[in-house]
């Protein structure tokens, strides 16, 4: 009898548990940012409320000239300023220059470019490419890998 009892006891707590997962996964994770669904759409398609539409991407044209853009990226501490990241934005075959200043001896590196350079402290270096690749590209601080600037290229 006992070794009934703890096989019906095992079982039963294994679906219990089971069914306390599928319970939240389905009904109670719509707030999560994953937020799983088998009644609207497909996995991974974007979904709008009723009443909201889903803004546009805001796209720019091309220019026939390629053109210069510039960046002034400040590292203080090993880190981008409380504000963030610089960003800017380039199309494909812009000329990219980083003037990149810092309050202490940093190594830089742009991901995706293969550029890798030190930043003597209080000694502005430039930092200059071609834009050849499309897509997001981070300045990364060497020791720490955390991002001091992004640079986005689009076609």
């Amino acid at each position: 009898m006992r070794r009934t009892d703890r096989a019906i006891g095992v079982l039963f707590g294994v679906v219990l548990g089971i069914g306390i997962v599928i319970v939240f996964v389905f009904f109670g994770s719509e707030g999560t940012i994953d937020a799983p669904r088998i009644d609207r759409g497909s996995a991974g398609s974007a979904q709008t409320t009723p009443g909201h539409h889903k803004p546009k991407p805001h796209r720019t044209k091309p220019s026939s000239k390629p053109q210069t853009r510039t960046l002034n990226v400040t590292i203080a501490g090993g880190a981008p300023p409380s504000s963030g990241p610089a960003q800017i934005q380039a199309h494909k075959g812009d000329h990219v220059r980083l003037e990149v200043s810092s309050d202490a001896t940093v190594g830089v590196e742009l991901l995706g470019y293969g550029v890798s350079t030190t930043i003597e402290a209080g000694k502005p270096t430039l930092i200059s490419f071609a834009a050849s690749k499309t897509g997001n590209f981070p300045l990364i601080v060497s020791a720490s890998h955390i991002a001091v600037a992004q640079i986005r290229v689009i076609g």
